[in-house]
């Protein structure tokens, strides 16, 4: 059957699954999200449309959203979303099924997976391990997928349960700690997009830059302009922490890292520039 597969990776999660999915089917399209960034309208050819992403703040990504929004004759598509995270599925999917219902589309089947942490240490996760453990979700996956299967399959339902009530309260206090890492003015009002956007306020180099360009290359909607051989970010940052994670001289600090570092290490640093 003839797929299309449209992604969002910052460390390489989205994009080892995504990988993984195409493997598994003779025809398949994988698209990055960020290629299309400078597109009005996007008309998806195939009747199956997957569409694979991180959860950001127990949410869609921003670049998720603009990319939703320019969605164009989808009406009677198969619709599917993987949503991959380190804690749970939030309110990711619920977002996702107004945005294209706005768009004239529906969402059939929403997947969630676990993969490891990538904002804040775990250090009792074992990546290998739960790379491998994935491989059988994306196999559950693909044949809900083949059978055209309907409704929404979390990787921990009582988690998604337990937690749902909380998502406003967690939301706030996200609001509320970008504000501070952001400097913004305490009379500051905007919403948690913006926040997000502003919050590249927070990184800065240190000593190890050696203006190897790599952090703007991995930059999924080009925020990073290099200027005397350092990198410059320009406020309207996805918070993904490619830039942060991907430098191969730990070089950039700052954000909500703390000095933690993940990378998906079944992904090489030259699948994750910005095509």
């Amino acid at each position: 059957m003839d797929i299309e597969i449209y992604y969002f990776s910052g460390t390489g999660n989205s994009l080892f699954i995504s990988k993984e999915l195409c493997k598994r089917f003779s025809k398949a399209t994988l698209v990055p999200i960020s290629s299309l960034e400078n597109k009005k309208t996007i008309k998806p050819k195939s009747d199956v449309i997957g569409i694979v992403f991180p959860v950001y703040y127990i949410d869609l990504p921003n670049i998720i959203k603009r990319f939703i929004k320019k969605l164009d004759g989808i009406n009677g598509k198969y619709i599917f979303a993987i949503c991959n995270y380190g804690g749970e599925a939030g309110t990711s999917f619920k977002t996702l099924k107004k945005l294209l219902k706005s768009r004239g589309g529906d969402l059939s089947a929403g997947f969630g997976i676990h993969m490891p942490q990538n904002a804040f240490n775990k250090p009792w996760e074992k990546y290998e391990k739960i790379y491998e453990k994935s491989k059988g979700r994306i196999d559950f996956i693909l044949k809900n997928i083949n059978s055209r299967k309907s409704g929404l399959f979390y990787s921990n339902i009582i988690l998604h349960i337990i937690l749902s009530p909380f998502n406003p309260l967690f939301k706030n206090i996200t609001i509320k700690s970008l504000k501070k890492i952001t400097n913004s003015p305490a009379s500051t009002n905007l919403k948690l997009e913006d926040y997000i956007s502003l919050s590249d306020r927070t990184f800065s180099t240190n000593e190890k830059c050696n203006g190897c360009n790599i952090c703007e290359k991995v930059c999924p909607v080009k925020n990073i302009k290099i200027i005397d051989k350092k990198p410059i970010w320009q406020n309207h940052c996805e918070s993904c922490l490619a830039c942060y994670n991907w430098c191969p001289q730990k070089a950039i600090e700052g954000g909500i890292t703390k000095g933690f570092h993940y990378l998906n290490s079944r992904v090489k640093v030259k699948e994750m520039f910005r095509k």
